[in-house]
């Protein structure tokens, strides 16, 4: 009796990992492999300074823009959202795929170096008009990203809080409880 319990289960089991595999966005190269390259360039090649400052990519931040820019958790609770074109399903949406994880990170980098700066107290925002053959490459037209600066024993840095897509052909944006575009 107790292995025909042990198999009833076991089949279960199966079942259902057989039934969330096929769900959508659950691909095998979807998901896993843009977010681990995301995550290993932010990691291991993010390189940026900003007014000769070290700037750190916290792994909070990394979870924060991958979960809400990428994969739209909370997008129901905010006014907008806009996505990076990473491929994914997101609310019953595809969502265009013209770049990878390690693309969303240089995009960081260069909106950094290259982008519009805003000071607001201790906080920057970057704003990014991307030049043409960055734009149709990746279909984003404009880009922000949200930097803090810290203090390391009296040593000033700036940590990225969140950097994201404002708008282009490929960006989705997410409106009050509907797709805009």
């Amino acid at each position: 009796m107790k292995r025909r319990i042990k198999y009833i289960i076991a089949l279960f089991l199966g079942l259902l990992i057989l039934s969330v595999s096929q769900l959508p966005g659950t691909e095998a190269g979807s998901l896993s492999t843009d977010y681990r390259e995301f995550t290993y360039a932010a990691t291991h090649y993010f390189d940026a300074t900003f007014y000769g400052h070290y700037v750190y990519f916290p792994y909070w931040a990394q979870e924060h823009i991958w979960d809400r820019h990428v994969l739209g958790y909370d997008m129901s609770y905010k006014h907008e959202t806009t996505f990076y074109p990473v491929g994914e399903y997101v609310a019953g949406r595809h969502l265009p795929e013209t770049m990878d994880g390690y693309e969303m990170v240089y995009l960081i980098e260069d909106t950094i170096e290259y982008g519009h700066v805003h000071f607001s107290g201790d906080r920057v925002v970057i704003t990014y008009y991307l030049p043409y053959w960055e734009y149709r490459d990746y279909g984003i037209s404009e880009m922000k990203v949200v930097l803090e600066k810290e203090y390391y024993y009296g040593h000033p840095y700036y940590e990225v809080l969140t950097a994201y897509p404002v708008s282009g052909p490929d960006v989705a944006v997410y409106e009050d409880g509907h797709w805009v575009n």
